[in-house]
């Protein structure tokens, strides 16, 4: 800290620097998010031209006054910025620049087969990874077993179905891979807090 430092680029090979500070009640929790997603205070988004373009267009607004409309539009044009730094995988054309990573890829495993019955043994061979090692990073990164992760996603799909068809619950375990539905009926309750029943009937509310 209060070091003195020099940054330089190469004359023949030379580089932009887009360098910002923030401050608040909740810096704090945005570093630690960081610190924890990439293990490292420090870490690598690869070339991000939707990122260089919010950054310019903050700028941008700041050169032309600090008007209150002007430091409200930036400000909360910085919170865009800082997700798009954060969750850079996410951003429009990310999958084609950067490639998706063996949990990205497994999610979209799952979403496709919700009306399948999957062990850990199966998703974990779909990304080429052994169970344990699979396991430890997808709950590192979504902080949920992918287990649980995939019963998430089917209780997703079935509040859809509550909400929009008139499909019974039986159809419903059906459609999402759960023959039991007193099972069914558990894992929901345990998931929203309430039944499939009394979420279906606050539809008609």
């Amino acid at each position: 800290m209060k070091q003195a430092h020099v940054y330089q680029a190469d004359e023949a090979n030379p580089w932009t620097i887009y360098w910002v500070h923030f401050k608040g009640p909740v810096a704090d929790a945005i570093v630690s998010m960081i610190k924890t997603k990439n293990n490292s205070f420090k870490g690598f988004i690869g070339f991000s031209q939707y990122s260089i373009n919010l950054f310019n267009e903050i700028y941008s607004q700041l050169e032309r006054g600090y008007s209150n409309d002007n430091l409200l539009y930036a400000n909360m044009s910085f919170w865009h910025f800082l997700v798009s730094i954060v969750f850079n995988s996410k951003l429009p054309g990310a999958a084609k620049t950067n490639g998706k990573d063996d949990i990205d890829k497994a999610i979209d495993y799952l979403t496709q087969r919700i009306e399948q019955t999957l062990s850990l043994e199966d998703i974990a061979a779909a990304v080429n990874l052994s169970a344990s090692h699979f396991s430890y990073v997808f709950k590192r990164k979504t902080g949920f077993s992918p287990i649980e992760y995939f019963n998430h996603l089917k209780i997703q799909n079935a509040c859809q179905y509550l909400l929009f068809t008139n499909l019974r619950i039986k159809e419903i375990g059906d459609k999402i891979g759960i023959d039991d539905p007193y099972y069914f009926s558990r894992m929901f309750t345990r998931v929203m807090g309430m039944s499939p029943k009394e979420y279906k009937d606050r539809r008609h509310q």
